[in-house]
This record gives structure tokens, sequence and C-alpha cells, in this order.
């Protein structure tokens, strides 16, 4: 991506590769350095062909990127259209055309009026779930807490869909970099700061919030009934999921769970990082 396109990656790929039939989507992580653009012309989201690696399709937000971009591209069949979902770094999150690249929709992840630095990007994937996308934004860890925001968007809509794609807005998240975990009507979401936040996924009513006073960098998972969710301190809580509150299990895994928890054929597994490595 480098050598070929011109990318200048921030912190590197840092995201996972989404397959539809013969094309790999990607992020390819071009961003700032030094407050400046190095890059701004090279492609921040690439359509490639699975077999020969040739680039199909491109697209970039350019000069609007804020710092870097790291969130994972999704899929999801609209009104019989396959789309890509892509949140890019300038703010917004972005719906393509699987196929030809043609941009069908776009939705800004900030309320009006929001300070340029102050806005927040996806680094969380976004989630398809019932016809709809459910996003939460936030900034690279680095730039620390601050306030976030998540939607549900009706990916049907096309043009600058902010208000009329909006299904709802929730405003009492803090910044995000984790992803949405759906199942049963609800939506289970966690920020930076700790706080796991359910949610009807249908309405955003919230139902209840946890704050486990530990950063989280995974996201949740929804599995058995339950909900997984590790922090950088080394637990892991298990959570009823329910929209009624209760205190989660919590299990003290020794060293700092910045991944998500993962389940196998009853079995699950989590992956730690000593306090002795770069994580």
């Amino acid at each position: 991506m480098m050598k070929e396109l011109g990318v200048h990656q921030l912190h590197m790929a840092n995201s996972s590769p989404a397959i539809w039939e013969d094309l790999v989507f990607v992020v390819t992580s071009n961003g700032r350095s030094d407050e400046e653009l190095p890059s701004p012309k090279a492609p921040s989201f690439i359509a490639v062909n699975k077999d020969t690696g040739k680039v199909v399709w491109q697209n970039s937000p350019g000069d609007g990127i804020l710092k870097g971009q790291w969130s994972s591209p999704a899929l999801g069949l609209v009104n019989g259209v396959q789309q890509a979902f892509f949140a890019g770094g300038d703010g917004w999150l972005y719906g393509f055309n699987a196929r030809t690249g043609e941009k069908l929709w776009k939705f800004d992840l900030n309320p009006k009026g929001i300070a340029p630095r102050a806005r927040n990007y996806g680094i969380s994937t976004p989630v398809f779930s019932e016809g709809n996308v459910l996003m939460s934004a936030g900034q690279d860890p680095d730039s620390g807490s601050g306030h976030g925001s998540a939607y549900r968007i009706d990916p049907a809509k096309r043009g600058d869909i902010t208000e009329s794609g909006k299904a709802w807005h929730y405003e009492k998240i803090n910044r995000s970099i984790s992803t949405a975990a759906i199942g049963d009507g609800l939506a289970f979401l966690s920020d930076l700061d700790g706080v796991l936040h359910c949610l009807d996924v249908k309405t955003g009513k919230p139902y209840w919030t946890f704050d486990l006073k530990s950063p989280i960098w995974g996201s949740p998972l929804l599995a058995d009934g339950k909900v997984y969710l590790g922090d950088a301190d080394g637990d892991l809580a298990v959570f009823r999921a329910d929209s009624k509150p209760a205190k989660p299990l919590v299990i003290d895994m020794g060293d700092s769970v910045y991944s998500t928890p993962v389940a196998s054929k009853g079995v699950l597994y989590v992956m730690m990082c000593p306090p002795s490595a770069d994580c």
C-alpha cells in the first residue's frame, strides 16, 4: 500500500479486512504525521481482487483526515444492493456499492457545531443488524478521554443522511474504540473510560450502565446469554445479557485484557498482555 498507492500510515494498518465474493475490502490507515498530511490523495479505503491483488476501486476523505484511520470495514445487503461500510478518518461514515465503489451515502458521526479538534471518528467497526448500521465514535486512545456518540443509521437512504438516516443518537457515552455487540433486541457498547452501556437496539433507550473503572480497548462479546468484556486492569467481567441491571461476575486474569474475547465450541479464549510487554 505504501509503495504502490503512496499511503502514509499512522500507527500502521490496525484494521481487519472484509471479504465478499472476489473482493477484499481494506482500510489503508492513511493518516497525519506531526499535524501534516503527507499523502492527501492516497486512498484510505480500497477494494482489491482477492486472486490478483489488483485494486478494483478506491476512495479517500482526502484533506479531511483528522489524524488516522483504523476502523475495520463491514458489509451489508440493503434492498438488494451489497454495501461496504467505511468509517473515514474525517469523522464521517460512508456506504459504498461494494461492486462498483459508487458512494451511496455519508453520515456525520459528530453533532453539529462541534470544534474541529473535538471531532471524533470511527475506530470501532460498523455493525450491520436488521437492516441498520450501529456505530460508535471516538479517537486514538493517545488523545485521551472525551465526549462520544453512538448512532443507529438507515443505509437505505442516499446522499448526506446525517439527519434523514438517523434512527437514534445516544450521547451519554464517552469516546469509544470498541465494536457493539447486538442480540435479542439489546445493544451493548463499551467506551474507553471503562463503562458498558446496555441500550434498546431499536430505540436507543438506555437500560443500564456499569463502570469497570478501567480503560476498555476490546469489544464486548455476546454469547450464551452473557456479555464478556475485558479491561486494562486485567479483569474479565461477565454480565447477564438482560435489560435489567445486575452486578457482573469479575474474573482476575492477572494481565491486561486489551483484546475481545472469542468463544468457540464451548471454550472462551481471552488474549492478555503482560505488564512488561509493549502492547
